[in-house]
């Protein structure tokens, strides 16, 4: 899929090919500390990128990729399924959890193209592509930081709810997303 966001600069959406790894290392080492901090569904190196996408039948990757310089700006992970770090958390909100129905969504925009429309553009085809699956619950990886307001207000205008609050290195929210 094909965007225009910024700049009239034109940005390719689409999943994450084993062949886009070493690119998706440079964007990971390229994002900011402070981004760095609020994004971590798995390390940042060569082998834990490998690792993850080995296992097909619970993550898929996404990225956005600026056609100009052919780098990614953009990537998001899905796992089909609850982490199990947060499902006792997850419970006492009084929500029953699927590992078939439910997945787990973690999202990242490079810094210099943040609050421009990728990420919210991103968001909008990986929910399609849920759709067509027996997805029916978006969970955040691991909530959300309070103090990120940039991103509680994206999910929120993207019809998360907030389910709870907890503290880890700060306060945070479990946030939800029913697929209708």
């Amino acid at each position: 899929m094909l965007i225009t966001p910024k700049d009239n600069r034109q940005v390719y959406l689409r999943k994450l090919k084993s062949k886009d790894f070493d690119k998706l290392f440079i964007y990971l080492q390229h994002l900011s500390e402070d981004t760095k901090k609020r994004f971590g569904p798995h390390l940042f190196d060569r082998r834990s990128i490998i690792d993850v996408y080995s296992n097909t039948d619970f993550y898929s990757g996404y990225i956005a990729i600026d056609i100009e310089s052919a780098d990614i700006i953009a990537y998001a992970i899905i796992k089909i399924g609850y982490l199990e770090h947060d499902a006792s958390r997850l419970q006492s909100y009084g929500v029953m959890l699927s590992n078939t129905s439910d997945c787990t969504f973690a999202p990242s925009v490079a810094d210099e193209w943040q609050s421009c429309g990728v990420g919210n553009s991103l968001f909008q085809f990986i929910l399609s592509e849920l759709k067509a699956t027996k997805v029916k619950r978006i969970f955040l990886w691991g909530g959300v930081q309070a103090s990120n307001k940039k991103a509680v207000n994206f999910y929120k205008r993207n019809a998360f709810v907030i389910l709870g609050q907890f503290y880890h290195l700060g306060d945070n929210y479990d946030m939800l997303l029913d697929i209708l």
